[in-house]
C-alpha cells in the first residue's frame, strides 16, 4: 500500500492506493475515509462529498464516519455501575444524544494508514468521564479494504462501550441495484421518539427481501435496526457486487434518508440503539464494559466484484 499526503478540496487528506483500490482519508474529521474506489473499473464505492464544506455540514452521511455511542441514547442520559453517564442533546425534536462527535473529531497520524484520538484531561470527549483511545487503521490490499477501530482504557474505571460505522455506500446509478444482509430479527422502534421498544419481529416482507437479496434500497424509505448473524452485506448492481464484512457488529441500522438519494447505509453497531437503558440481558443488546488497561477492536472489510462479461 502507497500512503501520500494530498490536499482535497482545500483541507489536509490522505490517499491510499494500492494495485487495484484507491481511498481518501480524512484525519481532521475523524479519520474518515470518505471515497474508496475500484481502480480497475472506475465505481466509486461509498457516497463521498462534493467537497469539504458538505462533509462538515453532514459529517454522518459520507464515507466511514466513526459513532462513539452509536445512534440515539434516550434523554442523552444512563447509569452504568452506579454512574450517572450524561451526552449533549443534539437531536432536540425527539430530545435524545445522537451519534457522539468522533466524526468531527482531528485525529493524529501514527504511520502508514493509522490515526489516533486521546481522551483525556487536556482533550475531553463530550462529557464522558473517563480517559481513552480511539485508533483507526486502513489497510489496502488486492482484495479490498481492511479497516480496523480500537478503543484502548487508559483509565482506573471501567466504561461501557458501544460503537458503529455510519457506513454510507453509493447506489449505483438506476433502479436495478439490490441490497442483501443475514437478518434475523427486526427491533421495533416507536414511531414518536425512534428508540426500541422492546418487540422484536422474526419475520417481515423488509426480513425477507434482506435475506433474499431482492431489496432495491432507492425505491422506499427504510429505517429499520437489524439484528444480524454472520455473513456478508451485498450491494449488487448490474455492473458488480459491493461486499461489505461485518462479523464484529452484530447489528445493522438500516437507512438511506428517504430513499431515492442514491446511498443506502446499512451502518454496522456494536450495540443496539439506547443499549445502555434497555432492560434486556448484555446478550441481546450487545452491552460490554471496557475494563482497565483492555483494548477492544472492530474490523470491517470492504471489496468490488466486477460482473463478469
Amino acid at each position: 500500500m502507497i500512503q501520500e499526503r494530498i490536499i482535497w478540496h482545500g483541507i489536509q487528506a490522505a490517499r491510499l492506493r494500492s494495485e487495484d483500490y484507491e481511498a481518501v482519508v480524512v484525519p481532521g474529521m475523524g479519520a474518515n475515509c470518505v471515497s474508496l474506489r475500484h481502480v480497475p473499473t472506475g465505481a466509486e464505492l461509498l457516497r463521498t462529498p462534493k467537497d469539504a464544506s458538505a462533509l462538515a455540514d453532514a459529517p454522518n452521511v459520507y464515507g466511514l464516519p466513526l459513532l462513539f455511542p452509536p445512534n440515539r441514547m434516550e434523554d442523552g442520559t444512563y447509569v452504568f455501575e452506579g454512574r450517572r453517564y450524561t451526552f449533549p442533546i443534539n437531536e432536540p425534536e425527539r430530545h435524545h444524544h445522537i451519534h457522539g462527535m468522533l466524526s468531527q473529531t482531528p485525529f493524529e497520524a501514527m504511520g502508514e494508514g493509522a490515526w489516533m484520538f486521546r481522551a483525556d484531561g487536556q482533550h475531553p470527549y463530550l462529557q464522558f468521564p473517563h480517559p481513552f483511545t480511539v485508533i483507526r487503521e486502513y489497510t489496502l490490499t488486492p482484495a479490498g479494504l481492511r479497516h480496523t477501530v480500537t478503543f484502548i482504557n487508559d483509565g482506573d474505571q471501567a466504561f461501557p462501550l458501544g460503537t458503529g460505522i455510519h457506513a454510507a455506500f453509493r447506489v449505483p446509478e438506476g433502479n436495478d441495484a439490490r441490497l442483501a444482509l443475514p437478518a434475523l430479527r427486526e427491533w421495533v422502534l416507536d414511531d414518536a421518539r425512534k428508540l426500541p421498544t422492546g418487540e422484536m419481529i422474526a419475520d417481515s416482507p423488509l426480513l425477507r427481501s434482506l435475506r433474499e437479496g431482492t431489496l432495491c434500497p432507492e425505491k422506499q424509505p427504510l429505517s429499520a435496526l437489524i439484528a444480524c448473524g454472520p455473513g456478508p452485506v451485498f450491494l449488487t448492481g448490474s455492473q458488480g457486487k459491493f461486499v461489505c464484512e461485518r462479523d464484529d457488529y452484530p447489528f445493522i441500522m438500516l437507512w438511506n434518508g428517504g430513499g431515492g438519494a442514491g446511498f443506502v447505509c446499512p451502518e454496522p453497531q456494536s450495540w443496539a440503539i439506547n443499549a445502555p437503558n434497555l432492560p434486556l440481558p448484555w446478550a441481546e443488546t450487545g452491552m460490554r464494559a471496557l475494563r482497565p488497561g483492555e483494548r477492544a477492536t472492530f474490523t470491517l472489510a470492504l471489496r468490488y466484484l466486477p460482473a463478469r462479461v
